[in-house]
């Protein structure tokens, strides 16, 4: 009905989901039960028997496909411990039980990567391509990706990539218990009694403002709702009261479900005039609408910029402490790609053409900025590692608060939920960089004090320093004598 995408992000770009796919896991369990492959009673070591030794943890034993579906599983080993490890379903399989399962509720995405270890050992054929053939290729779904494990298995519970729109689809066909249109017919792709099975409330979940449960890989909200939802902003709501279904991609504002982005789609949805007017969703939009700006000729602007930065262009600026990488730390850890920090930087001009030049590491990255307000991003793809990544970058001079001009470079990842927006500042022949990304990982390192693994050993005070020195650095470029 409404569509809006918040510049520069376009429709044609997917984005990680992160959990919104362990929804996408749970329907691919009702398909493989729908076929008879799987039940939901069935023990984990009964698919997985070479894991069942002597040794073998008595909880361990009692876990089920539902239990792993409704997160009452109370494994231990989760996505902390698995960036340490290489054999996932061994060390799940081995891991300590928090309590008898089905007794309390563990949110662990590595419940939705053994459900999909589960469905690719009984069906011959990966996650993903058992998710293709019986669900998004029929629903028309065709441009995604679902990142792997170290030992080539799909995550299950994050890093698969979806459009808005796929998103808004899986949305729909929740909603319509199963069905969808394939060749303009109605098809049943997942059974009735499995969709209302998964979206009847299985575990009650208190004390929250939003949330009032979880089923089979949703959660339940207080106002009748489900949600799909994924770390930073990525949610699918699905009311089936106003038969309406929302789809969000947010960008690091929202860390968990009982947010206030949920909160606003929630309000928008249960307000009776927002579906009485033919402007329906008009609100949002306008909320989101910047305003317009007087543009001035490219040209004009670009002389501008080789104007005040002349005596600057051409100059390779080193930096002898750590200046933080392009790449935002989140997105180094998800794909273990690592890097060592930017080296150096340099700026030119080059006919129409604002470039930076930036070593990191083994990696030399040109990035083309767009400095106009008619055309603010530049579109390219950079690769980082031998991994090629979509961004949109802008580079503007501006003025602080205190009147010193400084050249901010907005580096947007269009696939991922992360930005590097680095600020610097020139002085005689020297350059101060500061740098700041998204996600705010500041945010998830101060919740790790109160993480009974990490309480004994941290202090708030030596993490804050910690952090900020690595996501948050300010450091000075010099030129090579």
């Amino acid at each position: 009905v409404k569509e809006y995408y918040k510049s520069p992000y376009k429709k044609e770009y997917r984005r990680v989901s992160y959990s919104v796919c362990k929804t996408v896991t749970a329907l691919a369990v009702g398909i493989a039960c729908d076929k008879k492959l799987i039940s939901l009673d069935k023990k984990l070591w009964e698919i997985f028997p070479e894991h069942n030794k002597i040794f073998m943890k008595k909880h361990i034993k009692q876990i089920t496909i539902k239990h792993l579906l409704t997160m009452t599983a109370g494994v231990y080993f989760d996505e902390l411990n698995a960036f340490f490890s290489y054999d996932w379903q061994k060390d799940f399989m081995g891991s300590e039980v928090l309590f008898t399962p089905g007794e309390e509720f563990y949110y662990n995405s590595l419940n939705s990567y053994m459900l999909g270890a589960c469905i690719s050992r009984v069906t011959g054929k990966s996650l993903m391509d058992f998710v293709k053939d019986n669900l998004f290729y029929p629903m028309g779904i065709k441009d995604i990706t679902w990142d792997k494990c170290p030992k080539g298995d799909c995550l299950g519970g994050w890093g698969m990539k979806l459009s808005l729109r796929d998103m808004l689809a899986i949305g729909q066909l929740i909603l319509d218990k199963g069905v969808w249109k394939v060749d303009g017919k109605k098809v049943q792709l997942i059974s009735k009694s499995y969709m209302e099975d998964m979206l009847s409330r299985k575990v009650e979940i208190k004390d929250k403002r939003l949330i009032s449960g979880y089923g089979y890989g949703i959660w339940m909200l207080k106002d009748g709702s489900y949600l799909m939802n994924g770390i930073f902003g990525q949610n699918v709501y699905i009311n089936p009261y106003r038969k309406v279904v929302i789809a969000t991609l947010g960008s690091a504002c929202e860390l968990f479900p009982d947010g206030k982005l949920v909160e606003k789609i929630s309000e928008f949805a249960g307000t009776d005039c927002n579906f009485k007017r033919k402007t329906f969703g008009q609100d949002i939009r306008m909320w989101l609408k910047k305003p317009e700006f007087m543009t001035r000729p490219n040209k004009i602007i670009l002389e501008n910029i080789k104007k005040k930065l002349n005596i600057y262009l051409g100059n390779e600026y080193r930096f002898k402490e750590y200046a933080s990488s392009v790449l935002p730390l989140l997105s180094q850890v998800m794909y273990s790609n690592f890097m060592s920090g930017m080296d150096s930087i340099s700026f030119n001009i080059s006919g129409d053409d604002f470039y930076a030049k930036i070593k990191d590491g083994n990696t030399e990255i040109k990035l083309k900025l767009g400095y106009s307000n008619s055309h603010p991003y530049e579109y390219q793809v950079i690769n980082i590692n031998g991994k090629n990544m979509p961004v949109a970058v802008s580079g503007k001079l501006v003025y602080d608060e205190d009147s010193n001009m400084l050249l901010r470079i907005h580096i947007v990842f269009l696939e991922e939920v992360a930005s590097k927006v680095l600020k610097i500042y020139f002085k005689d022949d020297t350059i101060i960089l500061k740098s700041w990304e998204t996600p705010d990982l500041m945010r998830f390192a101060n919740k790790f004090i109160g993480d009974n693994r990490f309480k004994d050993f941290i202090t708030p005070d030596y993490l804050d320093y910690k952090v900020k020195k690595i996501l948050q650095p300010k450091v000075i470029g010099y030129i090579d004598d």
